[in-house]
């Protein structure tokens, strides 16, 4: 509702679009550097999510994806504090807002972001997203989350996370609060099973990894507009 708004420090992420029509979309990022080994064989990758909040005079279910981001963001470390959370608090330099990538300094290349420019045209994953009863939702393991992760892996400075959207903006009575990190009881997580082979000359047989990431090792932040 507010474009130039942060909510990065509240313990919930927005997406979808309200009763008013206000668009949401929510970004998020794990970081795998020192935990995964560059050379790793990424063989599933999980996605879970919490619903922390549903309209509660309505609602409309639709279907969310997840879409991996091109360029970088700053997370913001604002929380409202005059209205409900949903409209976050007035954005300062480096953080992350409908209007801006980086506030101050860097716009999307077009307000909420430009697919095929500010994220993959393409979505990674995607899942129907009904009422906080049915909590959690998993972004299922496919070609394209393994290719994200596997590409972070590779190439940790490619790793900007993704946003997750609703596929029907269109439609009121979207929006759900996904818990954040920063929510000690629903955070999101990101769940890789991995392998490391290790050299030929050294060792025959390969290690299995299974890293589930959680509260410490994600950051986001929430991009809302007013109603189209």
């Amino acid at each position: 509702m507010e474009p130039d708004h942060n909510n990065g420090a509240e313990p919930f992420v927005n997406a979808g679009t309200t009763q008013n029509g206000t668009r949401n979309r929510g970004l998020f990022q794990w970081d795998l550097t020192g935990v995964i080994p560059q050379g790793a064989t990424i063989l599933s990758a999980d996605v879970l999510f919490e619903v922390t909040k549903d309209p509660g005079c309505g609602i409309a279910n639709s279907s969310f994806s997840l879409y991996r981001m091109l360029q970088p963001w700053g997370e913001g470390d604002k929380v409202a504090l005059d209205n409900g959370g949903g409209r976050g608090a007035p954005a300062t330099a480096g953080d992350a807002t409908w209007n801006d990538r980086f506030f101050g300094s860097s716009p999307w290349a077009t307000p909420g972001g430009l697919a095929g420019v500010d994220f993959a045209a393409n979505p990674s994953g995607s899942q129907y997203i009904y009422d906080v009863g049915r909590s959690p939702y998993t972004f299922s393991s496919g070609p394209e989350l393994v290719g994200d992760v596997q590409t972070w892996v590779n190439d940790p400075q490619s790793n900007f996370g993704w946003m997750l959207m609703s596929d029907d903006e269109s439609t009121p009575f979207t929006a759900r609060r996904f818990g954040s990190h920063e929510d000690p009881d629903h955070p999101p997580l990101l769940r890789i099973d991995f392998e490391v082979v290790p050299e030929p000359s050294v060792l025959i047989l390969s290690a299995i990894g299974l890293i589930v990431f959680g509260t410490m090792t994600c950051r986001k932040s929430v991009l809302h507009r007013n109603p189209r």
